[in-house]
């Protein structure tokens, strides 16, 4: 089942209490989810990447002998969570929860771009 995550920062809001957004998609599912955020571009992209996949894990009977597949438009995620990038100190903890998850949950993670991206905005 294809699934997508998308999140990022509110131009001129950066200095607000929550001044991000986190989204995802699950079209087969009919599901879009959207929540305010506070946090950098990339806290925002890994926390959206982090809330889709406590929504697998918290809703097995959606997900059970499906191929699980993410797509992300975040180059950076998505290849640090595939070992493919080194992976700032900063962003190490939102990283090891994803690859925490794919102990879990067996999901492949790709790049899209963002104009393929149904979780964006």
């Amino acid at each position: 089942m294809e699934c997508f995550f998308y999140g990022t920062i509110r131009e001129g809001e950066e200095k607000k209490e929550f001044n991000g957004v986190v989204s995802f998609a699950v079209p087969d599912l009919g599901i879009i989810f959207r929540a305010q955020f506070k946090g950098s571009p990339y806290e925002c992209e890994y926390a959206s990447l982090l809330a889709l996949l406590e929504f697998v894990e918290q809703n097995p009977n959606l997900f059970r002998n499906k191929r699980i597949e993410i797509f992300g438009d975040s180059f950076l995620v998505v290849h640090q969570v595939n070992m493919q990038m080194h992976c700032a100190k900063e962003l190490e903890p939102y990283r090891n929860m994803a690859l925490g998850y794919k102990k879990k949950i067996p999901y492949v993670l790709n790049w899209i771009p963002k104009g393929d991206n149904p979780a964006t905005l």
